[in-house]
């Protein structure tokens, strides 16, 4: 009598198989993930520090403005406010951008504390 099926042996070598295809492509796709939630990262404190150049050009320059909340931005339309979500814990960033003129330059950068009152 011939026997056409599979044993069990066969069975589990390919479901091994697979297991561990599955288990390579979840590892990648997580590495993935977080990856490009850090790259979103960068770019939202890009767009963040871009926003606070227009605002001190329009706003900052005559009044001696060295810090701008993001809560001013958002309110002055410099930035929406979808704009300024964490991108890993969905809250919404409440950081300032510090402006600074070092050898006929302006620098713009995001930190996460507010700036203090003035």
């Amino acid at each position: 009598m011939k026997n056409n099926g599979f044993t069990l042996i066969e069975l589990l070598a390919v479901i091994i198989i697979l297991a561990i295809i599955i288990t390579i492509t979840v590892v990648s796709i997580g590495s993935i993930l977080d990856n490009s939630k850090e790259s979103l990262s960068k770019d939202q404190k890009k767009i963040i520090e871009d926003s606070a150049k227009i605002y001190y050009l329009q706003e900052g320059m005559d009044n001696n403005v060295n810090c701008v909340n993001l809560s001013e931005l958002i309110n002055g339309g410099y930035i929406e406010s979808r704009e300024v979500l964490d991108p890993k814990t969905k809250e919404t960033l409440t950081g300032s951008v510090l402006i600074t003129y070092d050898a006929n330059q302006y620098t713009y950068e995001y930190q996460e504390q507010l700036c203090e009152s003035e």
